[in-house]
Order: C-alpha cells, then sequence, then structure tokens
C-alpha cells in the first residue's frame, strides 16, 4: 500500500517508508499491484488515513504529546526518542485504562505490549502511535514541518533552553511558547494531558477534540478539498460499508460522484482480476474444487456488476488517477486486462495476468510454481479505500462527540 506523504528529508522518509511496510505486511497480499491504484483513489478521497490507524484520538493527543516534550531537555536526539516512547507508553495505559469495552482496548496501540513494555519500555510496539499517525497529522496541518520529527523537538528545546529567562517566567508563559516557535510547529485541542502521572483517559474524544481534529481536516490545504473534509463539513450521516456510500451518491458534488463512480468500479474490477489470479493458481496446483469455486465467484461478479467489462470505463478511471499513480507497467496492464475482459478473450488475459505476476514477484511467482504448492491463499477481498478499516470510525467518532456536547447544552 503507498500512503501520500510530505516530505524533504532522509530520515523521515525512511521512517514513513517502515510504516508502508508495516501496511504492505498487514494487509492482503497484492500479486498484482493493483494497490497502487487503490492509493491513489484514497490518498484523493481520504488524505491522512491510514488502515494502521484505529482512533481519531491520537489526532488530538499526539500533537500535545510532542508539544509539552519541547518543553524538556535534551542532550541529545536519542533522548528525545526515549522521552516520546516512554510518553507514549503512559499514554497507552491511560487509553486502555480509559477504555470502555474489549472493542476499544484493540484499538489501542501497543496495548497487546503494554504490560511487558512497563517493565522495559525497549519491548514496546515497533510501531508505535508516531509511526502511525504521523503522516496523518503532516497532513492535517497539526505537525506544521516537514522536517523530522526528533530533531524539531530536539531544536526547540534548544532554543527554550537559550532563551532569557524573563522570556519563560510564568506570566509570560504564552509569550516564550509563541517566541520559541512550539506553538507555530505544533497544533494542540487546548485539553490537558498529564502524561506523567495521568491515570485514565477516555478513548472516546471530548467536544474539544472533536471539534479540534474536524477544524483541522477542513483547513488544511492538504485535505480541505477532500471528500473526507466534505462528509465532516455537511455533517453527513454515513454508512459503515464504502459500497454504501452509493445511498449518498447523487447527494454529492459532482467532483465527489466521479471520484467514488470510478473507485467503486475499479474496486469492482480488481475483484475480478483477484478471483482469476487464485483460480488459475489453483487450476495450476491440479486443485479442481477450488479452481471450481472460483469460477463461480467469478461469474456472479461479473453477472451483479457487468459494467466491469466496460473498457472505456477503465480508461476514465486510468485518466483520473494518472497524476497520483504514474506508473506506465501498472497502466499497461490495466488497460489491456480491461480490453480483454470486454471482449472476453479469456485465454489472453489469463496469460497477461501471469505475466503481470512475474513482472512484480520475479522468481516468486506462484502461478504454476511447485515451490508454493502447498500454499494456502485467502480470498481477495473488495476494495474500500480505507473506509472500513478507519475513515467511517473517524467521522463517526467526531460526529458523536460533536452531538453530544449539543444535547448536553
Amino acid at each position: 500500500m503507498q500512503i501520500g506523504y510530505v516530505t524533504f528529508n532522509t530520515e523521515e522518509r525512511q521512517r514513513v517508508m517502515k510504516v508502508l511496510q508495516m501496511v504492505r505486511d498487514q494487509t492482503a497480499i497484492d500479486e498484482l499491484g493493483l494497490g497502487r491504484v487503490r492509493d491513489a483513489f484514497a490518498n484523493e478521497m481520504f488524505p491522512g488515513m491510514s488502515t494502521l490507524q484505529r482512533r481519531a484520538k491520537y489526532f488530538a493527543v499526539l500533537p500535545s504529546l510532542y508539544y509539552e516534550a519541547a518543553k524538556l531537555h535534551y542532550r541529545s536526539r536519542e533522548e528525545v526518542h526515549r522521552q516520546i516512547i516512554h510518553w507514549e507508553i503512559r499514554l497507552t495505559d491511560m487509553l486502555y485504562k480509559g477504555a470502555s469495552s474489549q472493542e476499544d482496548r484493540n484499538g489501542i496501540t501497543g496495548s497487546s505490549m503494554l504490560e511487558a513494555a512497563k517493565k522495559d519500555e525497549t519491548k514496546f510496539v515497533r510501531y508505535d502511535p508516531t509511526y502511525i499517525y504521523q503522516t496523518g497529522l503532516r497532513t492535517y496541518n497539526m505537525i506544521r514541518s516537514n522536517a523530522n520529527l526528533e530533531a524539531l523537538i530536539y531544536e526547540r528545546s534548544r532554543q527554550l533552553d537559550n532563551m532569557p529567562k524573563r522570556m519563560t517566567d510564568l506570566e509570560n508563559g504564552a509569550d516564550a511558547d509563541e517566541q520559541s516557535g512550539l506553538t507555530q510547529m505544533f497544533a494542540t485541542c487546548g485539553e490537558h494531558y498529564d502524561f506523567d502521572r495521568g491515570e485514565m483517559l477516555q478513548t472516546n474524544l471530548t467536544a474539544r477534540e472533536a471539534q479540534f481534529i474536524k477544524r483541522h481536516i477542513e483547513m488544511s490545504p492538504a485535505s480541505k478539498d477532500s471528500l473526507l473534509a466534505y462528509l465532516l463539513r455537511e455533517g453527513t450521516q454515513v454508512a459503515p460499508f464504502y459500497s454504501e456510500l452509493a445511498s449518498l451518491w447523487h447527494e454529492l458534488p459532482m467532483q465527489f460522484q466521479e471520484q467514488y463512480r470510478l473507485a467503486l468500479h475499479f474496486s469492482y474490477w480488481a475483484y475480478y482480476m483477484h478471483l482469476r489470479y487464485r483460480y488459475l493458481f489453483a487450476k495450476g496446483n491440479e486443485e479442481s474444487e477450488r479452481a471450481a469455486r472460483y469460477e463461480e465467484m467469478m461469474q456472479a461478479c461479473l453477472d451483479k456488476h457487468p459494467e466491469i467489462r466496460d473498457a472505456q470505463m477503465m480508461g476514465l478511471v486510468l485518466t483520473h488517477v494518472w497524476t497520483r499513480m504514474n506508473e506506465e507497467s501498472l497502466h499497461n496492464f490495466c488497460h489491456k486486462a480491461a480490453q480483454y475482459l470486454e471482449k472476453d478473450e479469456m485465454l489472453q488475459l489469463d496469460s497477461l495476468i501471469r505475466q503481470r505476476e512475474r513482472q512484480i514477484k520475479g522468481n516468486r511467482n506462484k502461478i504454476d510454481n511447485p515451490k508454493f504448492k502447498a500454499y494456502e491463499m485467502s480470498d481477495p477481498r473488495v476494495m474500500t479505500f480505507r473506509w472500513d478499516e478507519i475513515v467511517y470510525r473517524v467521522i463517526t467518532e467526531i460526529r458523536e462527540a460533536l452531538c453530544h456536547n449539543e444535547e448536553i447544552h
């Protein structure tokens, strides 16, 4: 999976690439490399979102964690890293204690390693909240710099240390933060979080946190024109599954109608292609029953979505995502595969699928490869562009927090 991010810093790029690798490891294997198109749509409709994310809460809390971290004294950037991890473990503990159900606890990053990490902080999850949410925090202008985060905190801390004492007096605290660049680098929601002694923190958003996240998504240059910002701005009540957004389709502005129509078309087309890939794999392994099952699933897909045979629609999809995808080999595969499917030229389509897998996987290709004869391949899923995994939840959590606040008042 590809997640969009903006940075010109080598270290920062390496950190983000680790997140991308984690995404690839945790999601279904993309044997045909179609994820580039999926992510082009997802980044356009729902920028800043990632399938690794689980709760909206982190978008409100983490900027405050970095803001407070920059006020401490450090001798090295490594100390900054340790401080962030220390507070992330404390935050995990606070959220875990504040969760109202097991489902809420499952959405807390690092909760599975919490007890081990409390005894030894090096045992905390490899991909901590900063790894997972940092791209979104930058997208929504909550971190207002492309610099490496730890380097940024370290430099701001040194600036504070070098400021005249009168600038750091309590009565001038706000001015000190402004002149040190803290308020310019980190946007905070206004809630107070005690990362040293806090005992419990609810996983649900407060009204202030919800308004903070909503405002930043709606106003950030990188997200303000997205479908995500539109749905939040309009207060639209949405369904938990991406395909169910079709009920809102005619109410959306034209640009979002087109995004949704093309993305949905590609999701069903890609689902068929992944079914056909599995059919070829099963057939090559002489698994006749499994091959027959995939044949039935392919036919059911075509019966339900006959429009995926339309090669012209695929041309519109590829034109729409080209500037975000910009991969000629993938463009050519989708274009040719759509033409073969439209003309019912299945032998040519199967040959193209085999060729595409070899192009991507090299000698690790699975079709007709004896090394993978015992390989258990899971069924494909229809693409949801991160909606089912996180987008619906973020929108719902924001909406519920704001509605609850209105009911109180």
